[in-house]
């Protein structure tokens, strides 16, 4: 496969010698977050059976140029599919074109189908059949995640603001009207000679829109989608749906084989060369350029001005997540960098996102494992040989994890900051998928005061037995560990080997600057406490590193203002521990002729203000 760039648009072509070409349509937001990993087996098997494929972001997603914000964002998606049929024929000559859509991208494949009149197939797999259902369903995923320990310090989307969102991706202002006023069945007719249409929950609407386009004169198929829950799940639990994969490769080449058979094609076109990958910033005074270095895959930022004292940043997966990042923070975060004239790279680890070869499966195992380590090395060991000496790095929950062990191996990391850090050392806790997950004892505490907690208690629907056990668990191994570290301060002989305080003693002496976050309900905190004491006290011998809570910060940074919180202050923190002149931001801002975005609580011609004392947890109570 090769990474490509057409109309500001990031993409990937998968060549084959196939006349027919098959375009693959993501679904929305965090669903093309989860399944990015299944898509990629998609477009391979597709491949595979000898049809070239083409699969992209949309405008304002992933790699592609813009925001989720920018207004006419539903016109923008349908003409960034008709431009990707487009180049699919110029790059391979192929003579007819295939839409392939998931959930809201099939309903835009349907869309751009009947704008365009000469797509010959079309799959649609479990579409939403109008908008207005697909609008209420990202609101009740929003209202759902609120009532979870992860949401609930978030605040609730009222029901008239101008802006419609799940779990970190969403739709604003007009395009919020126009997405819920579609109606297939309305809006479409014969959107293509044939038609496969795979469909899950919504099976009469599906029944509904199968039935009217046969009665326009359209070859359906219809099947069922049964494995569709196992594939739109977070990116570590999805599974390939190769019933379904299967079927649409095979529906796929029977349409090439049919139209070879009945002599509509007459031989393939020439074929243009896909341009160098560049895509520009003109909005951040830089450029992106995708690499693929080893078996390691990565998007370069460069900044059109380079600041000579500022290290180079590197983000690695979190979880099992491509290098966009939960909410596209990381895009977002290397773009917001550049305008202050730092270059970066959003890396993905060997086997995630993608990487060369792609992972047959991934674990927790996977995740916190020291190859995981000597990946983000390799990721280093890049940037310093595009001439940065220094290199920070940036990481969430995993991905954080990875950040901290490989600071203190390599060299040329100066500083590293991880967003709610969940392990020190990895012990296989919570090693497969059905591992129960406990909340932090914060959030207990809380809903011990909650009636209708003990409510569900009564029901049966909660179990305050195995949940005070899991407390106690926590409050015995703060205590140990407490204990323990007394001793040895105050002796000088280590009661019991540590392999935290090892690694952290490590990572002080090598000189780098570390910065741990944390949401103040977030499970990573019990986890700090536990082994640094209520306050983090004992962090408090390692000069170079300092730990601090961030308002309204849940785990994955779904919300907006807990990706707000997070960028802010880690620019913050970069600027004051690891940029040397320490300038302000309105100075870094006057080297790139860009106003960044203001920081959370300071204003942007401030000077960063300084860390928080080391080893106190600023923000939170014990």
């Amino acid at each position: 496969m090769k990474p490509v760039v057409f109309d500001g648009c990031f993409g990937w072509l998968h060549p084959a010698s196939g006349r027919t070409g098959v375009v693959l349509c993501n679904p929305f937001g965090y669903d093309a977050l989860c399944t990015h990993r299944n898509w990629r087996k998609l477009a391979d098997r597709i491949t595979a059976a000898g049809m070239p494929v083409l699969r992209f972001d949309y405008p304002g997603a992933g790699d592609s140029t813009g925001s989720e914000d920018d207004p006419g964002r539903l016109d923008a998606w349908l003409d960034s599919i008709a431009a990707a049929v487009q180049r699919l024929r110029d790059w391979t000559g192929v003579e007819q074109v295939s839409l392939v859509g998931l959930r809201l991208g099939a309903t835009l494949a349907a869309l751009a189908a009947q704008r365009l009149g000469d797509i010959d197939g079309l799959v649609l797999l479990s579409p939403a059949v109008t908008g207005r259902n697909y609008v209420r369903e990202l609101r009740a995923h929003r209202q759902s995640w609120l009532s979870t320990p992860a949401g609930m310090n978030a605040d609730p989307i009222p029901d008239h603001e101008a802006y419609v969102e799940a779990f970190g991706f969403g739709i604003h202002n007009d395009d919020i009207a126009q997405l819920g006023a579609l109606d297939l069945r309305r809006d479409t007719g014969a959107p293509a000679r044939r038609v496969l249409l795979l469909d899950s929950s919504d099976r009469t609407r599906a029944e509904a829109l199968a039935g009217h386009y046969s009665d326009n004169g359209v070859e359906v198929e219809r099947g069922a989608f049964d494995e569709c829950d196992r594939l739109m799940v977070e990116a570590l639990l999805s599974e390939e749906p190769v019933e379904a994969f299967s079927r649409v490769t095979t529906w796929l080449k029977a349409g090439e084989l049919a139209a070879g058979a009945s002599g509509r094609q007459t031989g393939l076109k020439s074929v243009a060369q896909p341009p160098e990958p560049v895509l520009p910033l003109p909005t951040c005074c830089a450029v992106e350029r995708p690499f693929v270095f080893g078996r390691y895959f990565g998007i370069y930022c460069a900044p059109d001005v380079l600041r000579a004292d500022a290290p180079a940043v590197l983000f690695v997966n979190t979880g099992a997540t491509h290098h966009i990042g939960d909410g596209r923070i990381f895009v977002l975060f290397a773009r917001r960098l550049s305008a202050l004239g730092i270059a970066s790279l959003r890396m993905d680890l060997g086997g995630l996102g993608d990487a060369v070869p792609a992972a047959s499966e991934v674990t927790l195992d996977t995740i916190y494992s020291d190859a995981s380590c000597h990946d983000a090395m390799a990721g280093v060991d890049w940037l310093v040989a595009r001439g940065h000496p220094r290199v920070a790095i940036f990481g969430v929950c995993g991905g954080a994890f990875v950040s901290l062990h490989a600071c203190g191996r390599h060299p040329a990391i100066a500083g590293a900051f991880g967003v709610n850090l969940q392990k020190f050392i990895w012990d296989g806790g919570q090693r497969t998928p059905g591992a129960r997950r406990f909340a932090s004892s914060r959030v207990y505490w809380r809903a011990a005061l909650t009636p209708s907690k003990w409510i569900r208690a009564l029901r049966g629907q909660s179990h305050p037995v195995r949940v005070a056990r899991v407390v106690g668990e926590r409050i015995a191994r703060r205590c140990w560990v407490g204990a323990t570290g007394w001793i040895e301060q105050k002796t000088g002989w280590p009661v019991t080997a540590s392999e935290v305080r090892t690694l952290m003693s490590t990572i002080h002496a090598k000189g780098v600057n570390l910065r741990l976050v944390y949401g103040e309900y977030d499970v990573g905190l019990d986890e700090a406490r536990v082994q640094f004491g209520a306050r983090l006290a004992a962090l408090r011998r390692y000069r170079r590193v300092c730990a601090a809570t961030l308002p309204k910060l849940d785990h994955a940074l779904f919300t907006r203002p807990a990706r707000e919180a997070t960028m802010a202050d880690a620019e913050r923190w970069l600027f004051a521990e690891l940029i040397r002149s320490g300038v302000s931001r309105a100075a870094a801002a006057s080297m790139t002729g860009v106003a960044p975005s203001p920081p959370v609580s300071a204003p942007a011609d401030d000077p960063p203000p300084r860390p928080p004392e080391r080893g106190c947890l600023d923000g939170a109570s014990p």
